[in-house]
């Protein structure tokens, strides 16, 4: 790579703005790509560091930012003594400076409109857009193996077909990341100006003008200024010229010109035979001794001692050099080993160092074993003991490719595991689909033929509550189409339940709290809900019966459960749980009459008009369960059910339970004041507030302390209710729960 006889297209870049320190990466000539070459002859990146010039000082950080991201590099008529890049004196690499070598910045200069041409693959019509991405003053568009420009990018216009010309198309990696096609035409060479021989004085007033003076030398014949001189004939070939040059001295050679009149030749003197010949020499009283220094060897070492630390190389050097002084590490080790061996307590330690140096033991092996003294037993020991190091190292290297080779193995097998998992997940996922898609249609077939199976049961009953003779019913009863009831029977069908997400649950709840002409905040369905989940048995005080029973059934409408809600109003009717479906939606019983003793399967939701009717009991006494109060009602509408209303299902509704749990032993320090003070409740009981707790600590707004409030206000202050002593000893360990205050203090 000759960089004095090429332009070169170089990316710029400033990889230091704090400091503004700019670099250079040469990347094409116009005979070829240079990167690699570059990054031979300047290691670290290719690059070299800009310095400025001693002419821009002031102005080198503007300049080199409005050259963009790319300039040219012109070593062109640089005189090779100039020495435009150098040795780098601050190339740390520790402390940044990645680049050995500097390189003036008059040497850096604008793209030219020439040699270098960007070759864009667009149409003509797009010449506006694709000046927008050109890197060269003149870029030229490629449509269809079309040359349509040069198109400039400053004033670009819709360019016509390009002229013919002699270029090469070269791809260039830029360091952006981006591959960019260059179309380099070499420029013919422009010929250098011959200097004055002689500098010109400036023309005086008097004198004539430089017109006339060319003029009068043409006239006499001298050779203008810039001409060139021709003095050999051109017929002749170089042996012939040569022939013609070889003649003796003419007589009229080395005689002044005169202008005027010819040289006479001067007398003969007297007694002088041979006449003067040439210029006279006269002797100059000239002093011309240099005083010696006082000492000559001193000087020369000192001068060059102070040109190697702070001049610069005459010359690059190669890649690697570091410009500081050597010192010679054998002769420090050799020192230092002397004078550490005559203390002798050092002398083990040093001796340990030594063997303890890779390569140490094998180096001093042959010194310390061979000796003129080995028997022979004792050198074919050492052969023996070589040829076992030498297998030793061959094993080595075959355990280290049987290692290899069985991380190659695993991680093919890995690869063939994994491509084998995929397939076979996908058929299983397609499989589950299949399957769950079977799962809907039989849940649509259970659920036609549960509807069926209703309403024979509801045919049944009739016919069982009938004047039919007894002996018809004793001949059903016989035939085992139907068991005799006692009473009138409620019949409880809970069709397939669906799973469904917890939000849904809750706004349902609210829509139909909304449809009832009572809206609710979130944290009225999220407690609605866990008491559903968490208790079989549920108290439910209002001093609207009839209004509380259709806010119920409306609840239950809005999660599906209509078909198993009944309502219980007398002794004669006998709740009656039909065989559940699989994955089954709850059965609800709303009862108005005083028994207490849970039902299997069953959710038992107890009517009354104050707390006292549902608390003065044994029953409860013995197990409690929740009571919700509930505000004054207004007339509250039946809400019909929707068929795209999916049933939830029990454990949809059980799942609520799974929220992230609060540890038990957390509740029972929370509420340990408060149990203190009432009589102690059932195990059972508490197991259904924890519950309760956990769940609601997660969803309601809140937190731990919404939902402890929410436990007190259903589980606790019901059981003290009138007990005057109790609610007063409760009231300041209440202060953070601001329903159940408010409820006890009602």
């Amino acid at each position: 790579m000759n960089l004095e006889r090429d332009l070169v297209f170089c990316f710029i870049e400033e990889d230091n703005i704090q400091r503004a320190y700019f670099r250079v990466r040469p990347l094409l000539t116009v005979h070829g790509d240079v990167q690699q070459d570059a990054a031979n002859l300047w290691p670290d990146n290719g690059c070299l560091r800009i310095v400025p010039d001693r002419n821009e000082q002031h102005t080198f950080k503007e300049r080199m930012r409005t050259l963009g991201g790319y300039c040219m590099m012109n070593l062109l008529g640089i005189p090779s003594d100039a020495n435009k890049i150098r040795t780098n004196k601050n190339y740390k690499p520790e402390r940044g400076e990645n680049n050995q070598f500097i390189l003036y910045s008059d040497t850096v200069q604008p793209l030219p409109e020439h040699t270098f041409f960007q070759v864009i693959e667009s149409t003509p019509d797009d010449f506006a857009k694709a000046a927008e991405t050109a890197v060269t003053p003149l870029f030229y568009i490629r449509e269809n193996d079309t040359l349509f420009g040069p198109i400039r990018k400053a004033a670009p216009e819709k360019p016509d077909t390009a002229k013919e010309a002699q270029g090469t198309l070269y791809p260039v990696a830029c360091p952006d990341g981006q591959e960019r096609v260059l179309l380099c035409i070499e420029e013919p060479m422009p010929a250098e100006k011959a200097a004055p021989a002689v500098p010109q004085e400036e023309p005086k007033a008097a004198e004539p003008a430089p017109e006339s003076v060319a003029e009068k030398q043409e006239q006499e014949g001298e050779l203008p200024i810039g001409k060139p001189l021709q003095i050999l004939d051109q017929n002749k070939n170089f042996e012939e010229t040569l022939q013609g040059l070889d003649q003796p001295l003419s007589k009229d050679a080395n005689l002044l010109r005169q202008a005027e009149s010819k040289i006479t030749e001067k007398p003969v003197v007297p007694g002088n035979d041979k006449p003067l010949s040439g210029t006279p020499l006269y002797r100059a009283n000239m002093r011309t001794a240099v005083p010696q220094p006082k000492n000559k060897l001193q000087e020369v070492v000192s001068a060059q001692w102070r040109v190697a630390r702070n001049e610069p190389p005459t010359a690059p050097l190669p890649a690697g050099a570091k410009m500081h002084q050597v010192e010679n590490p054998v002769e420090i080790a050799c020192t230092s080993m002397k004078a550490a061996w005559q203390v002798p307590e050092a002398q083990t330690q040093l001796i340990d160092l030594i063997l303890s140096l890779d390569g140490m033991r094998a180096k001093l092996e042959p010194y310390m074993v061979e000796s003129t003294a080995n028997s022979p037993l004792q050198k074919a020991m050492q052969a023996h003991l070589q040829d076992m190091e030498a297998e030793r190292l061959s094993v080595l290297l075959q355990l280290d490719k049987a290692k290899a080779d069985l991380d190659a193995f695993r991680r093919t097998t890995l690869d063939s595991l994994s491509e084998k998992t995929k397939q076979e997940t996908t058929k299983l996922e397609a499989a589950k689909a299949e399957l769950e898609s079977a799962v809907s249609n039989l849940k649509a077939q259970q659920d036609a033929l549960l509807a069926q199976r209703d309403e024979l049961l509801h045919r049944i009953d009739e016919l069982q509550q009938s004047s039919l003779p007894a002996a018809l019913a004793k001949a059903m009863a016989d035939a085992q189409l139907a068991a005799p009831v006692a009473g009138i029977p409620l019949r409880m069908s809970p069709v397939s339940g669906h799973k469904v997400e917890v939000d849904e649950m809750i706004q349902r709840v609210m829509d139909a709290f909304n449809a009832s002409g009572m809206p609710v905040k979130r944290n009225h369905a999220i407690a609605m809900l866990a008491v559903l989940a968490a208790s079989s048995r549920i108290g439910l005080v209002s001093a609207a019966p009839a209004a509380a029973s259709t806010l119920v059934k409306n609840i239950a409408t809005a999660l599906g459960w209509q078909n198993g809600f009944v309502q219980q109003v007398t002794t004669e009717q006998k709740p009656l749980l039909s065989p559940l479906p699989a994955d089954a939606a709850p059965a609800v019983l709303l009862t108005t009459l005083a028994a207490y003793a849970p039902l299997d399967n069953i959710t038992k939701v107890m009517l009354a008009r104050n707390t006292g009717n549902l608390t003065r009991n044994a029953a409860y006494e013995t197990c409690s369960w929740p009571i919700v109060q509930l505000p004054e009602l207004p007339v509250i509408p039946e809400i019909p059910a929707h068929d795209g209303c999916k049933a939830i299902s029990t454990a949809a509704l059980k799942a609520l339970l799974d929220q992230p749990a609060i540890a038990r032993q957390e509740i029972e320090q929370i509420l340990s004041g408060i149990l203190a003070q009432i009589t102690p409740i059932s195990g059972a009981a508490l197991k259904e507030m924890q519950q309760f707790i956990s769940a609601c600590a997660a969803l309601m707004d809140g937190g731990l302390a919404a939902a402890c409030d929410w436990a007190i206000l259903l589980w606790i202050l019901p059981g003290i209710d009138r007990n005057a002593k109790a609610a007063n000893a409760l009231k300041p360990l209440l202060a953070e729960y601001p329903l159940s205050l408010a409820k006890l203090q009602a």
